[in-house]
Formats: C-alpha cells, structure tokens, sequence
C-alpha cells in the first residue's frame, strides 16, 4: 500500500500534445522531459509521447537524465539543452547524444574527444538573443565562430537554438512584447547569415510554451513545449487555453485522533484549536515535495470534502481537521488533483502559499510513485 502517489493521466498527455500540435502546425516537437518529466516520469512520458510522428526529440538538462532515457531505449534525438561538463562528453558523444555548446572552446574539446573516440559528436549551438544564461550573443564574430566550430572534422551541427525570456509575463506588456520580438529578430539575422554561409537544413527553435501560445518563434523549424505538455499554462495571460492537468497527487490517511478546545497541534504550536476536532494525519510531507508554505494556509480532499490543513507541515506528514468528513484510516485524499465534486489546482495550492507551479512539480520527488492512467 503506497502512502503517496501520483497519477499520471496519458489521456490529458495526448490531449495537450494535441493542442500544441494546433498552435504550431506542421513543425517538429522537441519536448521538454528534464527534470523528470516536471515531476511526471521521463522514461514513461517519453516512451508515450515517442509513439507520436510529430515528436522529434526530448530535451533534458543533464547527461544523467540523458543515459536515463537511453536506458529507456528512446530511439527518438535526446538533446542536452543546458552546459554540461567536461566529464560528461564521452559518454554522450559515445550515445549519439545531441550536446548544447555555446563556446569555441567547448567544440574545440567535444572535436578533441569525438576524434578520440573515431566518432562524430552532434551539437546543437545556444545563441543568447537576451536571457544571458548561455550562448554566443548575436554579432558577426558569433557567426563566425560557429562557421568554424561547423567546419571541425568531428563537429556535427544539429541545430541552432535561443530562448525567449518574458514570453510568459502575465501582463504582456508593450515592454515585454517588444522585447520577445528583438529577441526573434536577433534569432533571425545569426540563422540569415549562417544560411548564407552554407549551414543550411539544421534544426532551428526559440519558441518555449509561452511563446506557442502567444504565436512567438513559430517560423523555426521546431518548438519546445514544457509546461503546458503537463497542463499547466505559463502565466495567467493564457487563461483563454484549455489544458488538461496530467497530475493528480494523492496519499492516504494513517492517523485518526480527536483533539479538544485550545489544543496545539504540531511543530510551533502555530495552530491551537478553537473547538473540540477530530484530526487526520496524513502520509505526506515536504519531505516528498508538498510546500511546507501550505502550512495553515491550504486545504485537501478527503471523500469529496474540503478539509484544511493545521498546524505546520513537517517532513512526512501533514495534519487536516476532518470533523465533518467520515472517513478511516487508509483512506486516500488528495492533494492536487479532482474528485467527483471538489478540486484543488495546482494554481490554487500556489496562489495560496506564494510558491512557483513549476517549483512544486520539480519537487515532489520519488517517494511519490507513479501510477499510469489512460482513459
């Protein structure tokens, strides 16, 4: 008996696949798997979504979530999108692993290691068009830089790629507009001048979800959708597209006491009674990923009845008054997620506490298993 899950519902993964595929017609699908799947499980999201022609790659942040889905026997393009280290070349090189440089020096030791290894390293090259995270900023000497990292005899050039940075402000602001687009327009001179150089039929993409919804960088010949795959718009700009949350978290009462009037209930006594309770504990702490910041501030589902929280969440376990709800040990509740009345989103928990959406998929580590749903 598990004491906290997930649910992981393919059939709301196809449905927001299909969506993305309406945004961006005809274009390749790079998807956003790092940091395991968002918190929804890499290797079963990507073998899923693989099935799909329109997929062309999966993109995680690190060799390690690379060989992971190597290990998966993803046949599909694996794309490290982040700066990996030195260590890590070799075995991507020797995966056929595609490695995101944004450096001369970096090629000229991926071509060292690649010579080595009598193979060929695939590299994708991250131009920095305004995020000042990573890459060649857009100038004449970038493009000749890559003119020559593309002549290296063990260099493959897979793609060029950028990444807009207020693409998802929730205001969308003239400002940030503007700026999304001198990104696009600093994107477009460095492909220009490659094209004219003779790097042609290379993958090209800057379009995260925030910039397919809002119709940004759709020109390229792939986009990269992460969050909204999981159903999570990437600000409130949006709120005008339906998506289907593909997580639901669960865990289960393993404690039922009563409490009387002016009784404190966990660390800090922050919560004392104001009248005599009945008390749940539940199986599920920050130390499996929910806020702690919920503390007193949130509620959760127990059969279809909204129940709140009291007293501060400790690692493992949480404590909900239940008065009004029958219900037993081993009954499950939910988190995050919908019952046949009540739901509780995970833009609510976040509203409620301040946290990032993203932030709280990320965190909910692997104490939380994963079962798969397809409706």
């Amino acid at each position: 008996m598990k004491r906290i899950w997930k649910e992981i519902n393919l059939s709301n993964l196809q449905y927001n696949l299909n969506m993305v595929k309406n945004f961006a017609k005809n274009k390749s699908i790079i998807c956003m798997v790092k940091d395991n799947a968002y918190g929804h499980d890499a290797k079963e999201v990507s073998l899923f979504l693989e099935k799909d022609e329109r997929v062309a790659a999966f993109a995680v942040a690190s060799a390690e979530e690379a060989m992971s889905l190597v290990s998966a026997e993803i046949k599909k393009d694996i794309i490290i999108i982040s700066h990996i280290c030195e260590e890590d070349y070799e075995t991507a090189i020797k995966n056929d692993i595609i490695i995101t440089i944004s450096t001369v020096d970096q090629a000229l030791k991926i071509n060292e290691k690649a010579k080595k290894l009598n193979q060929i390293a695939r590299v994708q090259i991250a131009i920095d068009t305004g995020m000042n995270r990573i890459g060649f900023k857009p100038s004449d000497e970038a493009v000749k830089d890559i003119i020559n990292i593309s002549k290296l005899p063990n260099i493959k050039i897979h793609g060029v790629y950028s990444h807009f940075a207020v693409a998802d402000s929730d205001v969308g602001s003239t400002e940030d507009d503007e700026y999304t687009n001198l990104q696009e327009t600093s994107f477009d001179k460095v492909i220009n001048a490659l094209s004219k150089n003779g790097i042609n039929n290379i993958d090209t993409s800057i379009s995260n979800s925030a910039g397919i919804l809002s119709g940004k960088g759709l020109k390229y010949t792939s986009i990269r959708p992460g969050i909204i795959l999981y159903g999570i718009l990437p600000s409130e700009r949006f709120n005008n597209v339906k998506l289907k949350p593909v997580l639901v978290l669960k865990s289960r009462i393993v404690h039922l006491h009563r409490i009387t009037k002016g009784t404190s209930v966990s660390y800090g006594r922050t919560f004392i009674s104001d009248k005599d309770m009945l008390i749940a504990t539940i199986s599920c702490g920050y130390g499996d990923g929910y806020p702690r910041s919920a503390s007193n501030r949130t509620q959760v589902i127990v059969n279809d009845r909204r129940c709140s929280i009291i007293g501060r969440i400790s690692m493992d376990a949480m404590m909900v008054d239940v008065s009004n709800v029958d219900c037993k040990i081993n009954d499950e509740v939910i988190l995050i997620g919908k019952s046949e009345t009540e739901e509780i989103t995970l833009k609510e928990l976040c509203d409620r506490t301040g946290e990032f959406t993203y932030e709280i998929l990320t965190r909910i580590n692997t104490r939380a298993k994963s079962i798969f749903k397809y409706n």
